[in-house]
């Protein structure tokens, strides 16, 4: 058959082959449901580029992948360095770095395929955020195709394929169903009705051939129908061999089923012939996964067993290094002792190379056959529960923790069970159980501290040091952390250490000192020694500390950084940590769109609970301050976690989004009711929580302020300067706060530029209260809310700064739109930082560039005298 209706996704890849060829590599998406032709488009593109370095790999949705199975098929093909790294477990980084290398030494143009991305392993993910991020320098023409019909919104596909979207050399191309004419055109010459085959098969080409090439049979209800139908017609070892090829894998290797079953090579001739087989260079393949899949569910039990049972003896036999596959055949033969053999290595070979949702699925595959030794059985709960934790699976990691925390108690081994339970308090914080969470801590400590300097019991002193801070005991929680330190020095453990000097930084945060030299050390630590969850809890801890003291230039280093390497290691406790608040920024920062979409982001996902609390903060002040509906929906649910965390900077940070939603809303008694729930949990250490609750109050209650050690603008607000504390948050870059504090002003001017603020905005509901206050006041004049042409506006532009952007478009100065609009210079500043943020763009250049890109005609300005 020939390749239809694909003339242009076709081109496009020979165009983006001609970039790689110039140094300008490509990382092409190639996506579209399952039999719409992807890889006959990549074969297609094979025989245009004969000239090219090809290498193919593919992804198996057959058992728990091997950790970066494709780049063993890749390494097949290109061998050299590439092959005996592979083949040496060498670790991930040097094997990345060599398909770099690699990549890199042909003449011509490298083309590396990996197929069914929809099955990769984390490994495998984290190699394509990898490659993605560094492939715009080499002859590189990176081709990955997948099935995007049936993903999940958390799948970690999803959340790759939209980090790597973004990504200078990433292009993308859908493949869609072939058209009612396009099977026209196959269906011509048979006995088929063309309409009734497009009805039948969608117009998926897989479907369409499969349906053809049955020879006049009854016309089958889908493709495994058609699959099933071509395989009935083979003899009887041919039907065989491709039953026992189905319990493998995708790949099909010759010698392996000769030995299992006693394949004759006449038997493979005529599978390939059936066209179910087709060859690829020495080895053969099943031409589709849903031929593969379709063929090994018919497969009756009995033969299944034994035929898992064939395959692993020659596995066995031939000393296979890929433990995931032999642990895969040991299951399906129901063997402990060999799952037993297997899975653990498996997994923990997984956890290696950073493919952790494949290492817990090993550990899990382990689990269901347990073994009688009880010590093995609870050191597999707690490797298990370490993995889940990496990928943000919480309660399951519980359950695994407090498993073993029973096993270590029944085998009387106190520093393995005190070890268990200081990690099962991170997993109760994340799941916000504080007060479970504090006494496994303190549980911990009991068991550990009678035993003498420890890695785990440092972990513990410098996580129960906080604690006595919030009991108010500040000196003894400084004394127990200092003693960590010390101890995390003396045992000379990396990872430790990181983790110590983190909750030292955080002490500094606390007590108003300089963190950050601590936190950059535990940085460091982590980073030198390859202790990834260390590091992705630096680069987190990091980032918030910035954001919480408004310091959004000093920290944007550590989210690019931070979150490039937790996604390239697909470290998503850390990775969603990193973009929840890097959401509180965009929110503090007035790129609300940007807020937004971040936040709804990472809801979708199945996070920590904790680890949704700042979307929830932030999703809902986005749709409150705009005035529209289903704040308290996602607030709510945040405000009951906090509270059963119990930490006084989750309540405030929660509550007090709650309060302004309320009192946006109009309801002041609910609003008033969630400040003094955030009255009563914050403590001394809580100055930012308490500077930004004492502002509240002043707002709501008119009380005068309690000695609150309030930074900055807001103790220039609490003692009655809001003008002055709008132009300290204008400098910050924090226009929202910047117009809160006009807000609060009786002076009429004010208060009107706090509604030109609101309004440039978006913040209807703000500027409505603005408006409220006025009136209430007895000003006169009040203005009016914004014009219906404002919303009708592309990018919501209002009536001004649609002149102000006509103007910026001239060239002309502030000073010189301020003369042309007779207008202050002061109010020409706030319409064009306004038109700069509705544009999302960080400059007049871009702002006029943009304007045209979007072919808007901005209103003529009239002359003035």
């Amino acid at each position: 058959m020939s390749l239809l209706e694909r003339e242009t996704q076709l081109g496009s890849l020979l165009q983006y082959a001609d970039e790689a060829r110039g140094r300008a590599g490509r990382l092409v998406l190639i996506s579209g449901e399952a039999g719409v032709g992807k890889s006959s488009l990549v074969e297609e593109l094979q025989l245009r580029l004969p000239a090219a370095t090809w290498a193919w790999g593919a992804c198996d949705g057959l058992f728990t992948p091997r950790p970066l199975a494709p780049l063993h098929d890749i390494a097949r093909g290109l061998g050299g360095d590439l092959l005996e790294l592979v083949r040496s477990a060498a670790s991930r980084d040097e094997i990345f770095d060599e398909v770099l290398r690699a990549s890199a030494a042909v003449d011509d143009v490298s083309v590396l395929v990996i197929e069914d991305v929809q099955w990769a392993d984390d490994a495998t993910l984290d190699l394509l955020r990898f490659l993605g991020r560094r492939i715009r320098d080499l002859p590189l023409l990176l081709l990955v195709t997948f099935r995007d019909d049936a993903l999940a919104p958390a799948d970690p596909l999803r959340v790759a394929v939209g980090e790597l979207a973004g990504q200078r050399g990433t292009r993308r191309i859908d493949l869609p169903p072939l058209t009612s004419a396009g099977v026209r055109r196959l269906a011509e010459g048979s006995s088929y009705s063309p309409d009734e085959l497009y009805l039948l098969t969608g117009g998926n080409p897989f479907f369409v051939v499969e349906v053809l090439s049955d020879d006049g049979t009854e016309i089958p209800a889908s493709a495994r129908d058609a699959v099933l139908a071509r395989a009935a017609r083979l003899s009887g070892p041919a039907r065989a061999t491709l039953d026992l090829a189905s319990l493998d894998s995708w790949r099909v290797d010759p010698d392996l089923l000769s030995r299992a079953g006693g394949v004759a090579i006449e038997t493979l001739d005529e599978l390939l012939s059936s066209g179910l087989l087709k060859a690829e260079g020495d080895a053969l393949r099943f031409r589709h996964e849903l031929a593969r899949r379709a063929i090994e569910s018919e497969v009756p039990p009995h033969r299944c067993r034994a035929g898992h049972q064939a395959l692993l003896d020659v596995l066995v036999e031939d000393d296979c290094d890929d433990e995931a596959r032999l642990a895969y055949h040991a299951e399906e033969i129901g063997d402990p002792g060999l799952v037993a053999r297997y899975a653990p290595p498996a997994a923990r070979r997984a956890a290696e190379l950073g493919a952790y949702r494949e290492s817990a699925a090993q550990y899990e595959r382990a689990l269901r056959f347990p073994p009688d030794d009880q010590h093995e059985l609870a050191e597999l709960y707690d490797e298990y529960a370490d993995q889940l934790a990496l990928v943000d699976s919480w309660p399951r990691a519980a359950e695994a923790r407090e498993r073993a925390i029973e096993l270590w108690r029944e085998l009387g081994d106190d520093r393995r069970e005190g070890y268990a339970y200081r990690r099962l308090g991170s997993v109760y914080w994340r799941l916000c159980q504080g007060a479970r969470s504090n006494h496994a801590i303190a549980r911990s400590l009991e068991l550990l501290e009678p035993l003498g300097p420890d890695p785990e019991l440092a972990r513990t002193l410098s996580t129960q040091a906080f604690q006595l801070w919030a009991d108010g005991d500040v000196e003894a929680g400084r004394a127990m952390l200092a003693r960590a330190v010390t101890m995390a020095e003396q045992v000379g453990d990396a990872a430790v250490s990181s983790d110590v000097l983190n909750n030292a930084a955080f002490a500094a945060f606390l007590l108003r000192q300089d963190w950050r030299p601590q936190m950059d050390r535990a940085l460091q630590t982590a980073l030198a020694a390859g202790a990834e969850a260390q590091a992705g809890r630096a680069y987190a801890n990091a980032y918030t500390f910035f954001i919480a003291q408004y310091r959004f230039a000093e920290g944007e280093r550590y989210w690019r950084d931070g979150v490039a390497y937790c996604d390239d290691r697909d470290i998503p406790t850390y990775g969603t940590c990193l973009r929840g608040h890097r959401a509180v920024a965009l929110l503090d920062l007035g790129r609300w769109d940007e807020a937004a979409a971040l936040a709804r982001r990472v809801l979708a996902t199945e996070a920590s609970p904790v680890n949704l609390l700042t979307s929830q903060v932030t999703l809902s002040l986005v749709l409150a301050r705009r005035g529209e509906p289903g704040a308290l929906e996602v607030i709510d649910p945040g405000v009951t976690e906090a509270d059963s965390l119990a930490e006084a900077e989750w309540i405030a940070a929660t509550r007090l989004a709650r309060a302004e939603i309320r009192w946006l809303a109009g309801d002041h008694d609910g609003a008033v009711a969630d400040l003094a729930v955030v009255r009563a949990a914050i403590t001394p250490m809580d100055y930012l929580e308490d500077a930004r609750l004492s502002v509240w109050e002043q707002r709501l209650l008119g009380v005068s302020a309690p000695a609150s050690p309030a930074p900055g603008p807001w103790a220039t607000s609490l003692i009655g300067e809001h003008a002055a504390a709008a132009t300290h948050w204008e400098r910050l870059g924090c226009r929202y706060e910047s117009a809160m504090s006009l807000l609060d002003s009786d002076c009429e001017d004010d208060l009107r530029e706090a509604i030109t603020r609101f309004e440039s905005l978006g913040a209807d509901a703000a500027a409505r209260r603005t408006r409220q206050k006025m009136k209430e006041l007895g000003h006169r004049a009040v203005p009016a809310g914004a014009r219906a042409t404002t919303r009708e506006h592309p990018v919501g532009l209002t009536r001004r700064e649609d002149e102000v952007l006509a103007l910026l478009c001239e060239g002309l100065t502030n000073e010189e739109i301020a003369g042309r609009l007779v207008v202050s210079t002061r109010t020409v500043d706030h319409h064009v930082s306004a038109v700069l943020a509705k544009l999302g763009v960080g400059s007049r250049g871009a702002a006029a560039a943009r304007a045209r890109a979007l072919s808007l005609v901005p209103t003529a300005v009239p002359a003035t005298t």
